[in-house]
């Protein structure tokens, strides 16, 4: 099955090459006007951007059109004539071309790029004192510049994630996209093999341009991830010649980080350098409490004390462009990287249960530890055929990683004498390989025709060992029964494809994906292995409409996955530290979402308002099932199961302010009712069932802001606060919390250097806790995280890393005369 599809996908590329590439475009009758839009600040394409053609003479509407997902527009069979063009996008100002001729003489008028400026910009021979946008909307994504968040300049894409719409980070960093955890992160529109977490937590803030939530990807996309898709750029110069910026921060509780990004771009070629190094660390105070009931008695387990977690990694990547010619494009990159993380904790612990009068006193020292390196290497080819927009990309991409976890526990009594002890290891490596390749056909009329394959090859291996104190011997000896090896294997092969037109100012996008899992899971002394082959579907539908004044609307609708995770399936127990133990299920279903979303953006001057209703149905829902486990008093069982299903329904809000040119403000607000139905059943060692209802509903809601103070054209200072309710499910809660912090910024030579000094969680109010509670257990834990924190961070541009644009500005439009 799979050489089939590949023989398939080998063929279709290159019955395209061949049949393609000698299509000439057809003869237009009468002229042409054509132009690519682009946004001046973040070098990128405006998709559905309206163009607008009138005659010199009266300023008389001729004809209109959109630009496409490239920027593009053409305005064709055009009479003879003089005219100018409007071009026009919400958050931008207005940019007009004059006097544009055609004649005989002159058919076709090629505007090649027309820059669009975001509203709030200001113009001259350097940037000056305005803020960049803080969103700009497309039809499918929202784009948020990593410039605008000097609070999170010195950390990592979890801080810039703290102030961006639609993402919420709580106090340990566990992010979450509209309240699920369940999202795919892309860096540059690639994957990874690293998770999610993984990938946010080791990416330095200063290496990143923009941010691209994509709450409803369309059909072109990977369908995993139930949130949705974070997709990371990072930073890329255009200036020719060496050019390059470096950051340095030192900050208290040991936190260090330095990065280096240079830049060398020569006529066809581009290459591109970096490194990075980070050191970060969090203390604070723990406190837990654990009460299970069994046969009748209460037992008590209550603890608390100091914690640490510490995060180091270093990274390098590097890469390569270059255009073989008009025709043909090729670029090469790779990274490589290794993290080190670490979560310790000395805690005093008290025990008791109802059976009896004695209460034991002792101390603990636990220690968790995971180090892991990394690599990526990714390969693309892009063929332009004649007309404009007409290209296969290919690309084929390569990622590895090797990890090893250890976690002990170690029981201490008077003397600091060892009574119990356990240490867990968990040693494996994985690879990934993707090959895809996009076809694109533009079509009469400004519409679009794409078609696409998808393959993706995943393989992982882990060894799960654990090992007991023996106080006889005043060793660890292996525990068997809690040893494993797993090997993991999936292929998921994707056919895609997707239609774009317009019907008057509304534009659509109707898409549909095909999928065929093939997943194989086999274990060390098993001789049957889990498998599934299955095909799934994904229909997707985008809609957006300029409703003129500065306004528009959009509507989307797409179907996803989420597969259950390797470790979620794994039939056996895995002891996580003493008192919890871990086995999965290798039953488990995906879960299938149906997401539904309508926005609507209005831009009055420099403000600018934007409303999001969104509706989630997921089937098969996932979730962590916590009981008493029968084997051992005091010790909880998690378990994974598909208890039934979920539904979520809100309303996203955000409000940019421009009160003066000093003060800019903005306002993100979400509120949204969770509602979950679904049961599952406990089966004990005698076969017996207990049936557990797993039915909740609550209302949400979140609330942050961003105050920018501009005092002088290099000095600004930045004030957050961010609020997040109570969150409950099915078992448990995770209780509010509010959480403060500030920066100031300040440049000098000419803006080659920057100082920025930033202090976190300035009150000492962000704290973490959660409550897990079913009829037979209570556990209670929370961490407060030593505050606030300090950090100063310095920046110098190498050869001024970034672009100095000129143009004639007038009243909010910019002006420009056509060049013969």
């Amino acid at each position: 099955m799979n050489r089939l599809i590949l023989m398939i996908y080998l063929i279709f590329t290159a019955m395209s090459v061949k049949a393609v590439d000698p299509v000439v475009s057809p003869v237009v009758k009468g002229g042409v006007i054509k132009g690519t839009v682009m946004d001046t600040s973040m070098d990128s394409p405006v998709e559905y951007a309206t163009v607008s053609l009138y005659y010199m003479a009266d300023s008389s509407l001729v004809d209109g059109t959109i630009t496409d997902e490239k920027g593009a527009f053409e305005l064709a069979k055009l009479k003879e004539g003089v005219y100018f063009v409007e071009v026009s996008f919400i958050g931008y100002n207005k940019a007009i071309i004059k006097n544009i001729p055609i004649n005989r003489d002159r058919k076709l008028a090629d505007l090649k790029i027309v820059n669009l400026r975001q509203s709030t910009e200001s113009i001259g021979e350097v940037l000056v004192t305005t803020e960049r946008s803080p969103v700009q909307y497309q039809i499918d994504k929202k784009v948020i510049p990593v410039s605008r968040q000097i609070t999170a300049a010195s950390g990592t894409a979890v801080d810039v994630l703290e102030n961006v719409p639609s993402v919420s980070v709580d106090i340990e960093g566990n992010v979450s996209l509209r309240g699920n955890s369940n999202f795919t992160v892309l860096v540059d529109g690639k994957p990874s093999i690293l998770d999610a977490s993984d990938i946010l937590e080791q990416m330095p803030a200063s290496v990143i341009e923009n941010i691209e939530i994509i709450t409803n990807p369309s059909a072109k996309y990977d369908p995993e991830g139930t949130a949705g898709i974070i997709n990371i750029i990072t930073k890329k110069n255009t200036d020719k010649g060496l050019n390059g910026v470096t950051n340095f921060s030192l900050g208290s509780q040991d936190n260090l980080s330095a990065d280096i990004l240079m830049n060398y771009r020569k006529k066809n070629w581009n290459w591109n350098f970096g490194l990075d190094y980070n050191n970060r660390q969090f203390e604070g105070t723990s406190k837990n409490e654990y009460i299970t009931v069994s046969d009748g008695y209460t037992s008590s387990v209550l603890s608390d004390g100091d914690s640490k977690m510490k995060r180091k990694s270093y990274g390098f990547r590097t890469g390569f462009d270059y255009d073989i010619n008009d025709k043909n494009q090729i670029s090469l990159g790779f990274r490589y990287g290794f993290r080190d993380m670490e979560r310790g904790s000395i805690l005093d612990y008290e025990e008791f249960d109802s059976s009896s009068v004695d209460t034991s006193f002792y101390d603990s020292k636990d220690l968790w530890q995971k180090e892991m390196d990394y690599l990526s290497a990714n390969f693309s080819y892009v063929l332009k055929f004649n007309g404009e927009g007409h290209q296969l990309s290919s690309q084929v991409s390569y990622s590895r990683r090797g990890n090893g976890d250890e976690s002990s526990t170690n029981e201490l009594y008077e003397d600091d004498v060892l009574s119990s002890g356990q240490i867990s290891t968990e040693d494996g490596s994985g690879s990934k390989m993707e090959i895809r390749s996009d076809y694109t056909l533009p079509l009469a009329n400004d519409a679009k025709f794409e078609f696409g394959y998808q393959g993706q090859f995943s393989s992982s291996d882990a060894q799960t060992v654990q090992e007991d104190y023996d106080t006889t011997t005043g060793l660890y000896v292996a525990n068997e029964l809690y040893s494993h090896d797993v090997t993991y294997d999936q292929k998921v092969h994707g056919l895609y494809t997707t239609y774009a037109s317009k019907m008057g100012l509304l534009g659509y996008q109707l898409g549909f994906r095909s999928e065929y899992t093939n997943r194989e899971i086999s274990y060390e002394g098993e001789t049957d292995a889990f498998t599934i082959k299955r095909w799934d579907f994904f229909p997707t539908l985008h809609t957006q409409m300029d409703l003129g004044s500065n306004s528009q609307i959009m509507a989307s609708y797409s179907r996803r996955i989420q597969r259950p995770r390797g470790y979620y399936l794994e039939p056996f127990i895995t002891w996580t530290d003493a008192y919890n133990v871990r086995q999965g299920n290798p039953d488990l279903n995906p879960e299938y979402i149906d997401s539904f979303e309508v926005g609507y953006m209005k831009r009055f001057g420099d403000q600018a308002i934007s409303l999001e209703a969104y509706y989630k149905m997921t089937d098969n829902k996932i979730e962590r099932v916590k009981y008493v486990w029968e084997a051992e008093d005091n010790v909880m069982m998690s378990t994974f199961e598909n208890v039934g299903k979920d539904y979520s329904l809100g309303i996203e809000a955000t409000l940019n302010l421009s009160y003066s040119s000093w003060l800019k403000n903005d306002l993100i607000g979400n509120l949204y009712h969770y509602k979950e139905e679904g049961d599952f059943t406990i089966t004990d060692s005698s076969g017996e069932e207990d049936y557990e209802d797993f039915s909740t509903n609550s209302f949400n809601w979140s609330l942050r802001n961003n105050s920018t103070f501009i005092f002088d054209k290099d000095t600004r200072l930045q004030i957050t606060a961010n609020y997040q309710s109570e969150t409950t499910w099915a078992q448990g809660k995770r209780k509010g919390y509010f959480m403060s912090s500030a920066a100031l910024k300040r440049e000098f030579m000419k803006r080659k250097l920057s100082a920025t000094f930033q202090v976190s969680d300035i009150f000492g109010t962000a704290k973490h806790e959660t409550i897990y509670e079913g009829d037979s257990f209570y556990n209670f834990s929370q961490f407060t995280r030593k505050s606030p924190t300090f950090n100063l961070k310095l920046s110098f541009k190498i050869n001024n890393y970034k672009l100095n644009r000129e143009r004639g500005s007038n009243g909010g439009v910019d002006v420009e005369e056509f060049e013969m």
